[in-house]
Formats: C-alpha cells, sequence, structure tokens
C-alpha cells in the first residue's frame, strides 16, 4: 500500500491523499476507512471528514459503491492496480486529530488513510508534498521526504509534524535516543531535558529495557488552552496551552502527560489486552481492562515523578488527594463498576454522561493499582511490587506477540501478593463495592490515614450541590444523592433566583451561610419557569474534603514500604 499527502492551499484545510493499491488477487475490493483510533476508546467515524472521494484504474475514474459509511465495493476483477484519491478536512488541533494551516501539515494516518482489510499485514509506504524548508518530527525516519512501514498499523501509529518552525533537541538515556520536537511559541528550556530524563531512567530500570531505540516526544505548544496526549510505540503527540503558562502553572502538567506517555510505550503500545490485539480500526474494540491500560499508566506516571525525584512528596500527595476526591465525589461508583466503565468507554467514557451512571478508568483505575501496590509490597516484606506484575506481563506477553487477559492480569497479581484476590477483584474490578475501607488500610500500610474536612462552600456542605456561574446565572451542576438539596427537589440546571426571598446574584453562599441552622427556601428558574422548593435542614455535611495526614506511630516496616514506594523519606515529609 502506497500513500501521497500532499501540503496544497493550507487555507483550505483540505488535505490531498492518494493510495494505491495492489488488487491483482481481488475480483471484489472493499475499501475501509477507520472508524476510531486507539488510545481513544470511542467512536469518531472520521470518514466525515473525506472529501471528492474517487477511485482511478487504468487513468480512467471506476465505480465505487458505497456500502456503509465508512466502507466501498469496488469491482477490480482483472485490474492489477486502483489509485484511491480524497481530500481529509483537517480543522482539529489536539494530540490525536490531523490539522493543516499555513505553519505545519500534522497527521496522524489512523485518522485519514483508508485501506483494504485483507492487506493490513503488507509493507506500506509514505510520501510528503511538501516545501523543501519543512523538517519532518515522526517515529520514523523519513529519506526523500518518504518513510517505509513494515505494514499498515506500524504506519497508522506513526504520526508526524512537517513545518519549517520545529524546535528539537535530543537525549541519550540508558542506550536510548530521545527526541524532542517542538512547535509553537516557546523555547526547549534547559530544565526540560534533565527532568524528562530523569523519569525515563527510573522507567527503564523499571522494566530492564525499552521497547524500541528511538523515541520522539512531538509537543505541540498552543496559545489557547490545551491538556492531551495519545501514546505510540515510537512516539508520543502531547499538546499543551497556554504556551506563555508552560515553564509555570503548566509545567507540572508537561511533565505529568510527558511521563504518562511515555509508560504507554510498554503498557498498551506493546502490552495489551487479547482483545486489542491486533486492533481492528473497523469497529468497536471492548475490553474491560481499561483499568489497566489507563489505570496502572495515571498511578505509574505520576509515581514516576515523585519516585525519580522530579517532583517532591507534597506535590504528589496533592495529586493523589485528587484521586481519592475525584472517587467519592463520584456516585457512579454504586451503579457501574470500573470494569462495566471500561466496556463502555465506546458509549460516553470520555463526557460526563447520564448523572451517577458510571465511574473513569483513569481515576478508578489508579486507585486499585495503588491499593494493589501496598498489599505486594506489604504481603512481600517489601521486596516485590506492582513494577513487577507489569513487567512480568511486559514479558510473558508483549514480548511474545500476544495479548494478556483479565485472568492473566489476576494471576499474575496473585504471584506477587501471595494471596487469593479472587474477592478483590470480584468487588472492587467487578463489583460497585465501597472503597473506603480497603483504601484506608492501604494507607495505613505506608504511615497514613485518610481523613475528612468540611466543604470550604456552604452551599455544597449544607445543601449538598455544587453550583457554577454562567453569564451571571448560578446554575446547579451537581447534586449530592439524599442531600437537603435532592430532598427539596432541586434539579440539575436549575437556575437558583432567590434564597428565603433574598436575591442570590451569584452569591449562593452568603446566603446559605446566613440560614445554615433553618430549612432553605428557593426560588429557581427551571428552563425558564419559576419554581418554588424547601430544602430542609439535615444536620449533615455534604462532598467532604479528603486529605492524607500522617499517622502518629507507623511500624519500621510501613516506613520502610513508604520510602520504597515513593522515595521518600517518612519521616522528613
Amino acid at each position: 500500500m502506497k500513500y501521497t499527502i500532499k501540503y496544497d492551499k493550507p487555507n483550505t484545510q483540505y488535505i490531498p491523499i492518494t493510495a494505491e493499491f495492489d488488487v491483482s488477487e481481488l475480483d471484489e475490493t472493499i475499501l475501509q476507512f477507520p472508524v476510531w483510533r486507539p488510545g481513544r476508546y470511542e467512536r469518531s467515524d472520521f470518514v466525515k471528514n473525506v472529501h471528492s472521494f474517487q477511485v482511478i484504474a487504468n487513468k480512467k475514474k471506476i465505480q465505487a459503491k458505497k456500502i456503509s459509511k465508512d466502507q466501498w465495493k469496488v469491482d477490480t476483477k482483472g485490474l492489477d492496480q486502483i489509485e484511491v484519491s480524497y481530500k481529509y478536512f483537517a480543522s482539529v488541533l489536539n494530540a490525536g486529530s490531523t490539522f493543516m494551516d499555513d505553519q505545519q501539515l500534522y497527521v496522524n494516518q489512523v485518522n485519514c488513510l483508508i485501506y483494504i482489510p485483507e492487506q493490513q499485514s503488507n509493507p506500506c509506504s509514505l510520501k510528503l508534498k511538501i516545501p523543501d524548508d519543512f523538517e519532518i518530527a515522526c517515529g520514523v525516519a523519513f529519506e526523500d521526504k518518504i518513510a517505509c512501514f513494515k505494514d499498515f498499523h506500524h504506519l497508522v501509529d506513526s504520526p508526524f509534524i512537517a513545518s519549517n518552525q520545529l524546535q528539537h533537541k535530543k537525549f541519550d538515556c540508558k542506550g536510548v535516543t530521545f527526541h524532542l520536537w517542538f512547535l509553537g511559541e516557546v523555547e526547549i528550556a534547559d530544565k526540560v531535558i534533565p527532568d524528562l530524563e530523569r523519569y525515563t531512567a527510573s522507567q527503564i530500570e523499571k522494566f530492564g529495557q525499552f521497547p524500541v531505540d528511538e523515541y520522539h516526544y512531538l509537543y505541540q505548544i498552543q496559545n489557547i488552552k490545551a491538556y492531551h496526549g495519545v501514546e505510540h510505540q515510537q512516539s508520543t503527540v502531547i499538546s499543551l496551552g497556554p504556551a506563555h503558562e508552560l515553564y509555570n502553572k503548566l509545567y507540572d502538567d508537561f511533565l505529568g502527560v510527558s511521563s504518562h506517555e511515555l509508560y504507554h510505550t510498554w503498557n498498551v503500545k506493546a502490552l495489551r489486552p487479547a482483545d486489542w490485539f491486533p486492533y481492528d480500526y473497523s469497529k468497536e474494540n471492548y475490553s474491560v481492562l481499561g483499568y489497566v491500560a489507563e489505570g496502572v499508566t495515571t498511578y505509574m506516571g505520576d509515581l514516576f515523578l515523585v519516585e525519580s525525584g522530579v517532583k517532591e512528596w507534597e506535590w504528589y500527595k496533592k495529586e493523589f488527594e485528587k484521586l481519592m476526591q475525584r472517587h467519592f465525589d463520584n456516585f457512579g461508583r454504586f451503579n457501574y463498576s470500573v470494569a462495566e466503565s471500561s466496556f463502555d468507554t465506546w458509549l460516553d467514557g470520555y463526557v460526563p454522561g447520564a448523572p451517577n451512571r458510571k465511574v473513569s478508568i483513569y481515576n478508578e483505575g489508579a486507585l486499585l493499582s495503588f491499593m494493589l501496590d501496598v498489599k505486594i509490597r506489604t504481603n512481600s516484606n517489601n521486596k516485590s511490587s506492582l513494577h513487577d506484575v507489569i513487567k512480568t506481563l511486559y514479558e510473558e506477553f508483549a514480548l511474545k506477540k500476544k495479548g494478556y487477559t483479565e485472568e492473566d492480569f489476576k494471576k499474575t497479581v496473585e504471584q506477587f501478593a501471595d494471596e487469593d484476590l479472587t474477592e478483590f477483584f470480584t468487588n472492587y474490578y467487578n463489583g460497585t463495592h465501597s472503597f473506603e475501607t480497603v483504601l484506608s488500610k492501604a494507607l495505613e500500610q505506608i504511615g497514613f490515614v485518610m481523613e475528612l474536612e468540611h466543604n470550604k462552600s456552604w452551599s455544597t456542605r449544607i445543601l449538598g450541590i455544587v453550583c457554577a456561574v454562567e453569564r451571571g446565572e448560578t446554575k446547579v451542576k451537581k447534586i449530592y444523592p439524599g442531600s437537603s438539596a435532592d430532598l427539596g427537589g432541586i434539579m440539575l440546571d436549575d437556575e437558583i433566583v432567590f434564597i428565603n426571598e433574598g436575591t442570590v446574584d451569584g452569591d449562593v453562599d452568603k446566603w446559605v451561610a446566613q440560614f445554615q441552622n433553618n430549612q432553605i427556601d428557593l426560588i429557581v428558574s427551571r428552563k425558564g419557569r419559576k419554581v418554588a422548593l424547601s430544602c430542609p435542614h439535615t444536620n449533615k455535611s455534604f462532598f467532604p474534603i479528603y486529605k492524607l495526614k500522617k499517622a502518629k506511630a507507623p511500624s519500621n516496616l510501613q516506613k520502610r514500604i513508604f520510602k520504597k514506594w515513593c522515595g521518600t523519606d517518612w519521616d522528613e515529609v
């Protein structure tokens, strides 16, 4: 399969693409357009961006019958070769998109390259028609603007940025060359390479090897707010912004997403659930193992930053408290397990969705990873950890070119924990049991306790609502089940207009504080209709804040586990 991508008329944002296929052995050819991209487990239906589609054979246009929204059927009996041409509209700029403007040609090939399903294992080539002064940032080398790939999977896992404004630096770590490519109104600061090198060395040490000889960080640094990263085997694309905040407010995000995506080089790009091995770009690839793919990676990405000394314990503590807060504030945990939520990412995994329906594979998976990690460290007298689990899975499955199952993951964890974890997996991965007791126990094993503080927002604490002011209107965005507000009949997106006859004017907390010990009467605007509600006094505190505190008298083993876990002396935090 031979592809050509052209940089032409960037103001239109339509990228001209041609694909040449050998069809000499096919009487009938099905042309397939990808419907999703790895790293984002939801349908995207990229074909909606295709314009001017046509098929040419022997220099003549031939009929291509569309048989589904993303497939065409072509009669190729007696033909040796066909050429498919089209334009792809590329107006979205994030870490998984394709984009063209006056500054760059940026392509995630899985967005925009049509293919013949039977030929996915065939070698591919990609030719770029770009200006001579454009550099190419990609995990695969281009020679004379042409790159070769072992198969279609390799091709679509190798995004590139072509531009005459790229900045480039590189460093070597543990025998691997790492390239940094920046596009945006910011220079590569001196502190970047030392920080990346520290967590990179730590990750490689834990696995004992790196999956590839060279790795490329492709950074899209925008002037607007942006935060997104997508993993690939030989590279990652990371979009951050605004540029002027990269080395102050955004620097922790920069390090966090970079560490996260690097860990994906092992976990997901090499080590993959059997359901995703190989990827099928034509339909949903369901799996319950998002809690390993994204949950373990979320946990490890941050842990490596503190473990390697790039960040301090106080930073990690705040990040961990965010995980706890998101968990306890999400009442979907009583309805849907993290395994079920993983399966359903294809429905609504990346948006809030229906209230209290599901949980996050990132957040819940990270907390469960922590609990398993501490269990392994405690049971093994601090000799083993979750690092050993993932390394073993990598060696037993990734290096043997096969995918793992949920049972494979469970058995490997049990091997290092030296404990039957059937109940744990049943209750917490595949069930909806409360995390509170088991999480408290895990924290105790590292010399910490979980403490609750009152929410500082009076309306959140007393009424059990989270509000946002939108264009001067105080809107209800979240309701604590069984709270005063819930009992009073408040609905999501109600606008709170009056509290006990006082006009709210954007300061609902002031009025709730004044009447905190009484019934609170509200007038809300519900889609333009005024509704009177009464919220009873419950003498309860809703949406508490979860904090980590040092235990008073931890054992020496707990202190040793803490230090080996995060690289910090317990007595010094």
